[in-house]
């Protein structure tokens, strides 16, 4: 039990509360992006995409929930305070 409540608090604000920035999305995200260019969204644009997002929206969140296909390189320039859930499918 201990041990499960440490992890919640890494992804837990100061008052308790899962603050969490959710971009694991990837059908709607390539929807969005394919609605303004001629080529279909590629796995490097949603990967930028993220990336861009967690560096600049991770400083006022407790966590970043995040896909394995094309969020990992978002966690490495995520801020050092926001804890991090990778989705599971």
């Amino acid at each position: 039990m201990a041990e499960k409540r440490s992890y919640i608090k890494q992804i837990s604000n100061d008052k308790n509360i899962i603050n969490a920035l959710a971009i694991d999305q990837r059908g709607a995200l390539k929807k969005m992006i394919n609605k303004y260019q001629d080529e279909p969204a590629s796995a490097e644009q949603i990967s930028k995409f993220k990336k861009i997002v967690s560096a600049e929206l991770t400083t006022y969140t407790s966590a970043i929930l995040l896909d394995p296909e094309y969020g990992l390189s978002a966690a490495q320039v995520k801020d050092v305070d926001a804890g991090e859930l990778l989705a599971y499918e």
